[in-house]
């Protein structure tokens, strides 16, 4: 499996490695949402750091943020950090959260080059 999950106090971790298609990206999803933890999270964060190859386009971005949306009705103040250092990634999380936006999430998004910065922020 092309991620690891880890339930901390107050949020999920995602890491993830290799190649990743909207499927695996998906898998996380019914992990986070299937779990009553999700309702009382503080954060999220999305590291794609290790990720080889996102096999995921911009209408899978668009799909994954109106599914997110859709969750802002169960926990409104949830702060997502999404990590990466490769320009296609970042694209399409930029896209991810530009829909997001659109769709008028109440969630906090940003996009970070290291986890301890994405650490720090979605702690404070």
């Amino acid at each position: 499996m092309p991620h690891h999950t880890t339930w901390e106090k107050d949020g999920i971790y995602w890491q993830f490695h290799g190649v990743v298609d909207e499927k695996e990206y998906l898998e996380t999803d019914a992990e986070l949402y299937n779990d009553p933890r999700s309702d009382h999270i503080k954060y999220w964060i999305w590291d794609a750091t290790d990720i080889e190859h996102l096999a995921v386009n911009e209408i899978h971005a668009e799909l994954i943020a109106a599914t997110d949306w859709a969750a802002t009705e169960n926990n409104q103040t949830v702060k997502g950090a999404l990590i990466t250092n490769d320009e296609n990634i970042r694209r399409l999380m930029e896209l991810y959260i530009q829909t997001s936006k659109e769709f008028g999430s109440s969630w906090q998004l940003q996009i970070f080059d290291n986890l301890e910065e994405a650490r720090q922020w979605v702690l404070s």
